[in-house]
């Protein structure tokens, strides 16, 4: 079973020598970054790998309907309906019911308080132990709901999670609300991910930095990686040297 994980792992275990390791148990993390940037692919890839360590996962969309989620994750070479099959794998579907869907559904997606109930019990089937949450993405909810109820939902997820020895993590895009908000919720949380569009020679590039990790010591420099049809995330480190060296980056877009 290791060997199997290390090898489908093998284009993505870069991203595990940034942060010194896997992610931390109990903990929560923030990926943030511009628009089309990659925020929703690296969220999905670490639970992923979550899911092959046979750890239950949730996944609270606000973005997208459901079946997109499934569709994507397939194409990166992902099976996510057997882990949904294993009892693995849940979807919670806050996005459906503001395009007037009302069966299976989350009702009242920015009431906050059913939200979280509504997750408690979907924890709770999925044995409660060591799950992983995403929540993609977190400006939904910032647009719809008081920012003081938005920071205090964060932070609720963030404790259901830790409780039981799992992770949290969320997206939001740079720019997406006012930068004090912004800087609070980095603050809140045990790690960020920063990813970048940067433009090189009249060409968008993707590049990702670690800026912190609680109880990891990490490696915080910027680092080249590629989207990849049938892989997902692929990053491009230098077999050696890549500590010493800073990367040319250009002029950052969106900034």
């Amino acid at each position: 079973m290791n060997s199997q994980l290390e090898t489908r792992s093998a284009p993505f275990k870069g991203f595990y020598a940034l942060i010194g390791g896997s992610l931390p148990d109990s903990s929560s993390v923030l990926i943030t970054g511009d628009p089309g940037s990659g925020k929703t692919t690296l969220a999905q890839q670490i639970l992923y790998e979550e899911l092959q360590r046979s750890r239950p996962c949730i996944i609270v969309t606000y973005d997208t309907f459901p079946s997109n989620i499934l569709e994507r994750m397939s194409q990166f070479g992902w099976d996510p309906r057997k882990y949904q099959l294993m009892n693995k794998l849940g979807i919670m579907d806050c996005y459906s019911a503001t395009a007037g869907v009302t069966e299976g559904v989350v009702p009242q997606p920015f009431d906050l308080t059913n939200v979280s109930i509504h997750l408690t019990s979907v924890m709770e089937k999925m044995g409660n132990h060591q799950v992983t949450i995403i929540l993609d993405s977190l400006m939904p909810i910032f647009s719809e709901a008081e920012p003081k109820h938005a920071v205090s939902f964060i932070q609720s997820i963030a404790a259901k999670v830790k409780k039981v020895g799992g992770k949290m993590i969320a997206t939001l895009s740079t720019g997406s609300v006012q930068p004090e908000l912004f800087h609070k919720v980095e603050s809140l949380v045990d790690g960020v991910v920063e990813l970048r569009m940067v433009e090189e020679h009249q060409v968008l590039r993707r590049y990702l930095l670690v800026r912190k990790m609680d109880r990891r010591q990490i490696i915080p420099r910027l680092v080249r990686f590629d989207i990849i049809s049938g892989i997902g995330i692929q990053l491009q480190l230098p077999r050696f040297g890549f500590l010493r060296k800073r990367p040319n980056v250009g002029t950052m877009v969106g900034t």
